[in-house]
């Protein structure tokens, strides 16, 4: 696999040391393996070190040696004890690296008992910023699958008798029929004041005349996310003239997000707009977020973000406006970089 061998390049130039992959998101990247365990780097040979009962999922994975561990010696070929003792195992040196993002406290204190730990999730990181051409051709396919699912709660909204679980578990279930393994984050549905909560959980609240309707949703699809938000305006005049500030931030943002780029910069255009509209304060959050394996990843789009944007790096743009007990206005599309212009998932017309 080719993210293996990328791997295998940065781990070679570190001759004294041993490598270990934790992590799900991690495991997933790398071997496409989506059960629990460990990939340890050790005399230029991957192992995947798996407990027994994820030994039938592992019986897939490619290019890698499998190594079973279990508290008792069940099988001829199983490694009694923990992933600790499998850990010893295999690793012979006196140092490991470690994506210590993706490590517990009681298990790095476990590492650092018996080898020098050293880390390097800054590579890992960088490997998993910029997509290739698989993976972003399955973000894609997650995108047209969140774009069915807006259409069809958006057409389920019914004043008095929808609520938000309701409209939520509907958008769900159409990711699923079509073909998504899951949501990549629970649904957000937010009717009215409720919209003001960027990160709402849906409730009982019933859809009322005059309400602004949010939806943050986005679909899981082989392994890979995908996010959107979508705001409609129902005959709000205050409301609509916030979602054109918003729109506007937004649109301004998208325009210089390419290649070489610093993303802060992309951040401070969204939020120089707001600011200037008179609503600074009322944008809580960064303008936008990598999406790959995990929903929220690398890189930041943040004020203090000092990441630069790369061809091929999928991030979302997602400028808002909250209003506590009034409503929230927010507009999100996820987008991939290029040397010009960026391409745009959109996933529904932008309508006030």
């Amino acid at each position: 696999m080719n993210r293996l061998r990328k791997l295998k390049a940065i781990l070679e130039d570190k001759k004294d040391s041993c490598a270990i992959i934790l992590g799900s998101p991690n495991l997933f990247y790398f071997l496409e393996y989506s059960g629990t365990g460990a990939l340890v780097y050790c005399d230029s040979r991957f192992t995947l070190l798996v407990p027994a009962l994820e030994m039938y999922r592992a019986e897939n994975v490619k290019d890698v040696d499998i190594v079973i561990y279990y508290p008792s010696k069940i099988l001829e070929n199983v490694i009694e004890g923990n992933i600790f003792k499998a850990i010893e195992k295999i690793i012979n040196k006196n140092s490991i690296m470690v994506d210590v993002n993706w490590v517990d406290a009681s298990t790095y204190r476990a590492l650092s008992e018996k080898y020098r730990v050293m880390d390097f999730s800054n590579e890992i990181t960088r490997l998993r910023e910029v997509k290739d051409d698989d993976e972003i051709e399955r973000i894609r396919k997650a995108g047209e699958i969140t774009a069915v699912a807006m259409k069809i709660g958006m057409e389920k909204l019914s004043e008095g008798t929808s609520n938000e679980k309701q409209v939520a578990g509907i958008i769900d279930m159409t990711m699923k029929s079509m073909g998504a393994e899951d949501y990549a984050f629970p649904s957000i549905v937010a009717f009215g004041e409720n919209s003001a909560y960027p990160h709402h959980i849906p409730t009982d609240r019933v859809l009322r005349n005059n309400d602004i309707v949010l939806f943050d949703i986005g679909a899981k699809y082989n392994g890979y996310c995908f996010d959107s938000t979508r705001t409609f305006v129902f005959k709000n005049s205050e409301a609509k003239k916030v979602y054109e500030i918003v729109l506007e931030a937004q649109m301004e943002a998208i325009d210089i997000v390419r290649d070489g780029i610093v993303a802060s910069e992309v951040d401070v255009i969204a939020r120089r707009v707001i600011e200037k509209a008179g609503y600074g304060k009322y944008f809580i959050h960064s303008t936008g977020h990598g999406v790959g394996v995990e929903i929220h990843e690398s890189p930041a789009i943040s004020m203090n973000s000092k990441q630069i944007l790369k061809e091929n790096m999928i991030i979302t743009v997602e400028p808002g406006i909250y209003l506590k007990g009034r409503f929230g206005i927010r507009i999100e599309d996820t987008l991939i970089v290029t040397k010009g212009k960026p391409i745009v998932l959109e996933t529904a017309y932008k309508l006030l």
